[in-house]
């Protein structure tokens, strides 16, 4: 029992500082948003900008009357996990029953 609670415990203080920990790395750098170079040598220097163009006008989709497809189509996804926490489900039983007749 002890080594159990001892297991779930560690799981449990590895999977949180997983989750606190990655995005503390994975800030942008604040020094340098645009129009800098690359590091050479250790120093980034200003890069002249490109010329700005006239603006093009966007050209207007036929409307379809509906809502535009934003994402992906995740039906089969969810169908595939929603499976496994069944088959899941049905494993955890028969084992439970199969150690009970055992014992």
């Amino acid at each position: 029992m002890k080594m159990r609670l001892l297991g779930l415990g560690l799981g449990l203080a590895i999977s949180t500082a997983g989750v606190v920990a990655v995005p503390t790395m994975a800030y942008a750098d604040s020094t340098c948003y645009t129009g800098c170079s690359g590091p050479s040598g250790g120093v980034t220097t200003q890069v002249e900008p490109a010329p700005v163009s006239a603006p093009v006008e966007p050209v207007a989709a036929p409307a379809s009357g509906g809502l535009p497809f934003t994402g992906a189509d995740i039906e089969g996804m969810a169908a595939i996990g929603a499976g496994a926490l069944v088959l899941g489900g049905v494993m955890m039983r028969r084992g439970r029953r199969h150690g009970q007749a055992t014992a």
